[in-house]
């Protein structure tokens, strides 16, 4: 087995996008992946409150005080970007515009 030294992983840890850096983290802790990353790009409330851990009145609360974007799809249907999920997890904020 090919083993990495310190110095090889942390950098690689660094330039990781958000979704190796999920997997990773998945892999060191023996979990499965809930989600996969090549599901929808567009999630429902429900899916988006589960995903994150949190109540749907946390997500619209979320919602409201900007740390998250809605997209209307229709009248009164809302959806999340899987993105500004990824992006609110790892620190990067919600989107601008």
């Amino acid at each position: 087995m090919n083993t990495a030294t310190t110095e090889e992983v942390i950098p690689s840890v660094f330039s990781a996008t958000p979704e190796n850096r999920y997997r990773a983290l998945l892999i060191l802790t023996e979990q499965e992946p809930s989600e996969s990353f090549d599901g929808p790009l567009l999630l429902t409330m429900g899916e988006s409150a589960s995903l994150l851990g949190v109540s749907r009145a946390t997500l619209w609360r979320m919602i409201r005080d900007g740390r998250l974007e809605k997209c209307e799809i229709y009248s009164n249907a809302f959806r999340l970007r899987r993105s500004d999920i990824t992006n609110l997890v790892n620190g990067t904020g919600a989107r601008n515009g």
